[in-house]
Parts: C-alpha cells; structure tokens; sequence
C-alpha cells in the first residue's frame, strides 16, 4: 500500500503545529488514540508507543511493545497496541505505560475498536476479526472481507472496513453474525460513526463514503484527496487524514461539505480527537500535527 509524500497540494494551506517525536521513537508513526489527558502513538518501525501529554506537547514515556505497532485504542481496560508482525495485541497501564498483558489473536493484527464492553480486533492477514473480553480472553472470531484495515462501532453492531474487498462487513455486537455486506470505494481503509450515519475513508481513490447506519446505503461520496486513510468524529465535524498530499480534510456530517482543509505533516495516517483538539499521526515525518 503506498505510503506516498507529495506535497504539491498542501503547500499553500494552513498548517497545524507539528510536534516532532523523540529520535528512536517516532519512526513510521502510523496510529495514535487519546485517553483524556495524553495521546498514545503507535510507531511501526521502533516497535515502540509514545506518550505525549496532551496539554503541552511534551513526551512523558517511550514503552516497547511487539513487532509492528499499528494500531492502537485507548478504553477503560486500558490502552491495546495491535502488533502486526507476531500477532499479538498488548494492553498497557495507561498510568505509566507498563505492560499489563500480551494475548495472541489472528495473522496480521492490524485494527482495535472497543465496543460492547469488549476488544475487537482486525486481523489483515487472514481476514477474520477476533473479539476479545477486556482481560484479553479470547471470545469469538468472525470472518469479514479481505484485508480488514478499520472499523467503527455504532453502538450496537461492527462495521468493518475490507481494504482489498471494496466492500464493508456489518456483524452484530452480540453474536458475530454478519447482518450485511455493503459496496464501498476503492480501498476503503477506516470507519467512524457519527452517531445516525457510518464514514468510511477509500484509499486508492481519495473519497470517503458515507453510509446509513440503519441499512449500508450509499448515500454519498466525497472527494477528500489522494491517500484516504485515518477517520474520526469529534462530535461536530468528521476529520479525514490524506497520506498522499499531507493534509486532513474536515466535513460537515449533514452534507459532507469542506469545512477546512490543513496541512499536515509528511504522510498522515491515523487521526482522532481529544475532545479539545484534533491530533495527526504522520508516517513519514515522525510527528504528531494538531490543532491545539
């Protein structure tokens, strides 16, 4: 999947400021999640996740983990680190950092969302989603599209984003059972729900669609830029990371509307929101952007 660094599009925008993360901690910062007070930064190629305080920007901790960090979710269990290369997920005290536990799941980890007082976890390399009690009992596992990459919980049900499948696999939060299969862009890569609709971010054709939550209809698809990657809702405004072009793109959740669109650093990926202000993983720059 390219992770590409063109800037050409993003120059002329406004920036947000970009907080560099320490040497030997940042590289391939790929995923981040907000606890309240810090944000937790998932560095692919250190093996490594980052605490930064939210307030000010600073570092408080680097804590290794396994091999291939890409995901990472913040819950009241504690914070889960989706380790891609050895198939496991570990769940760290969100106090200190310390590892609190490692449980196996499926090939290719790759994806966390909590929902229904449980861990879900999408496993890219054999396209199922392992769904895991919050001490880390494994509990089920469910078969989804290929190469599940994000997913958004509604409240009730799962919706899964098939990178490779162009499609996106609704299960039911209680059973696993998928009530349906809905068409997507090309690559559809995250998921957020904005409280009635699910947003699902498409890769390799820079849109993001939008899909009612009651049935997976398509009900419209916006362009955001090359690369469409990380999703989230911050209650007001839905927020769209664009790798190839550096930039985060914010909508109007009612009619998908551009809102403002900022510079971000080199190669953004995951982005989410700490209720305050919104935070960037950037790839390729190691940094974190964010609009504090």
């Amino acid at each position: 999947m390219r992770r590409a660094v063109a800037e050409s599009e993003s120059r002329e925008l406004p920036a947000l400021r970009d907080i560099q993360l320490p040497r030997g901690s940042g590289g391939g910062a790929e995923a981040l999640a907000s606890d309240g007070i810090s944000l937790w930064i998932a560095s692919q190629f250190q093996n490594t996740v980052t605490r930064v305080r939210a307030s000010d920007g600073k570092t408080l901790e680097t804590v290794s983990v396994g091999s291939q960090p890409v995901a990472v979710l913040a819950d009241p269990s504690g914070i889960w680190v989706a380790n891609l290369g050895d198939d496991t997920v570990a769940q760290l005290d969100p106090s200190d950092g310390s590892m609190l536990g490692t449980f196996p799941v499926g090939h290719g980890p790759g994806g966390l969302v909590s929902g229904g007082n449980n861990i879900w976890v999408l496993n890219r390399n054999d396209s199922t989603v392992t769904k895991l009690a919050r001490d880390g009992t494994t509990l089920a596992t469910f078969r989804v599209g290929t190469r599940p990459t994000g997913a958004a919980w509604d409240g009730v049900n799962l919706w899964v984003a098939n990178n490779m499948s162009d499609t996106v696999t609704k299960l039911d939060g209680a059973t696993g059972a998928p009530v349906g299969t809905f068409p997507a862009g090309k690559g559809p890569f995250g998921a957020a729900f904005d409280g009635a609709n699910v947003w699902v971010t498409n890769f390799f054709d820079g849109t993001v669609s939008k899909l009612r939550g009651s049935d997976g209809a398509t009900l419209a698809v916006f362009p955001v830029g090359d690369g469409a990657a990380g999703i989230t809702f911050d209650g007001v405004s839905i927020w769209v990371t664009s790798n190839g072009v550096n930039r985060v793109t914010r909508l109007r959740p009612t009619d998908g509307a551009v809102l403002a669109t900022y510079a971000t650093g080199a190669g953004p990926f995951g982005v989410t929101s700490d209720g305050a202000a919104v935070w960037v993983a950037n790839f390729a720059s190691a940094s974190v952007s964010t609009s504090r």
